[in-house]
């Protein structure tokens, strides 16, 4: 079967496509614009071509589309004139996956990271897992060996409601992705109603955000410290058997007799709760075929696993400064990114692109109250992602921040921040500049660094 993959330069099809590849199907794919990922995926032998076209479809069987592509293109009409079976992402991700043992990683925040630390530990206790993740760790997105399938589920489009996995990890909940989403109660009864459609092996939920903690009261399923159970060193016990305490600085998994470090309590939250989360699936799988979670070095095994792009992710240095991309979106994420690179460096600038103008009115006020504390702020203006304009811009979010007291920058665009950070960087009293987005923001760095 011939597959043709439309939006290839993107994280999720990127990978889907080389997933697809690895399992035997001819695979070929076109995007608008030559991405690394779009790169990634040639540099495998498959065939990428720039740009649309009908003439991409012969002797395709299925075309696979990212939700990014309009039901209008040219080539989603030519296929269908031709009677080539058109799939969503998730649709064709679902059918991979099915009579496959999967481990499903879906949440508002931390699945990509939770689903490579999943996979890492499945393989350091000897599983050939595979996986399908939305980034790339090690220069992969995908890697295909055997089961159990450890896969990232896509909440953004409702593509995690068409899969069925085996055990699902949902590492939070709480209210995003406004443009498929009406209202938190909408997107609380989709996952109420997708739980509730099939039975699950397991079923792992992080606490502590508004709809996850409804899912944990009506499901019982496994969890793990929230913020205010760590930043209180109180311990946690599961129906199973298994539970987190504190002790000598350290937050501890212990599986039944074992006692597992997860990390210090010195280290950020979201970290601690995504290896927590990924104990927790890692150990269910394991138990499930007779094994136990492999008796190594934890924290060694946690700071030398190869990173996950775009996850504070240190591209390099510029003027003695660290450049730390991050593809934090949602004020929570967000949140997360600044308490990290406080904790990391002694002073530094933000650089702030917004992603989507249907979340960025939907959360404006908490953006602001998000960023209000952030001494050296730039931030660029929204990132649309093919959106209509909602009467929402940054510049006003500068202005109503300057006047609580930040030193905000607005600037029109990449090109406008790269110039002003060249000219101005050897006055710059920070030790980094930290770029959160998930956008086009991460070209600044690509700028500076091309410079030199």
């Amino acid at each position: 079967m011939h597959i043709h993959f439309m939006g290839i330069g993107g994280s999720g099809v990127s990978g889907l496509a080389v997933f697809a590849a690895s399992l035997g199907y001819k695979v070929s794919g076109c995007d608008s614009c030559e991405s690394d990922y779009f790169k990634m995926v040639k540099g495998k032998g498959i065939p990428c071509m720039k740009g649309h076209s009908a003439s991409h479809l012969d002797g395709v069987d299925l075309l696979v589309r990212s939700s990014a592509v309009r039901l209008d293109n040219e080539e989603v009409v030519e296929a269908e004139k031709r009677g080539i079976e058109v799939k969503r992402r998730g649709e064709f991700l679902a059918y991979l996956l099915n009579d496959r043992y999967t481990i499903g990683v879906g949440g508002s925040h931390g699945k990509t990271t939770t689903t490579w630390m999943i996979f890492r530990l499945l393989r350091e206790a000897g599983v050939s897992a595979s996986i399908y993740a939305g980034g790339k760790s090690g220069g992969f997105s995908s890697i295909c060996d055997s089961e159990p399938f450890v896969v990232e589920l896509d909440e953004s489009d409702g593509s995690i409601f068409l899969a069925k996995p085996d055990s699902l990890v949902l590492t939070n909940l709480e209210y995003e992705h406004a443009d498929y989403y009406k209202s938190p109660l909408e997107m609380l009864k989709r996952f109420e109603d997708y739980l509730h459609s099939y039975r699950q092996k397991s079923l792992v939920v992080g606490r502590g955000f508004d709809l996850s903690d409804r899912i944990y009261d009506d499901f019982s399923p496994l969890s793990f410290p929230s913020r205010g159970e760590v930043e209180n060193g109180e311990p946690f016990q599961n129906s199973d058997g298994s539970g987190f305490t504190f002790s000598n600085g350290k937050l501890w998994f212990e599986p039944h007799g074992r006692k597992v470090c997860v990390g210090r309590l010195n280290e950020p939250l979201h970290i601690l709760q995504n290896r927590s989360a990924a104990l927790l699936a890692a150990n269910n799988y394991l138990g499930s075929q007779g094994r136990s979670m492999p008796d190594i070095d934890y924290e060694s095994f946690w700071n030398n696993l190869p990173k996950v792009d775009r996850r504070f992710q240190v591209v390099g240095s510029y003027h003695g400064l660290s450049l730390v991309d991050d593809y934090a979106h949602h004020p929570s994420e967000i949140r997360a990114t600044i308490e990290q690179a406080r904790g990391a460096y002694r002073s530094f600038y933000l650089i702030f692109q917004p992603h989507r103008y249907s979340r960025f009115s939907a959360f404006y006020d908490r953006f602001v109250e998000t960023l209000k504390g952030v001494e050296n702020l730039f931030v660029l203006p929204v990132y649309s992602a093919g959106e209509e304009n909602l009467d929402v811009d940054s510049e006003s979010l500068v202005k109503e921040l300057n006047g609580l007291g930040n030193n905000a920058k607005y600037f029109e665009s990449v090109d406008q921040v790269v110039d002003f950070i060249k000219l101005n960087v050897d006055s710059f009293k920070a030790s980094a500049i930290v770029s959160v987005g998930a956008g086009d923001l991460n070209r600044v760095f690509r700028e500076l660094l091309g410079a030199r």
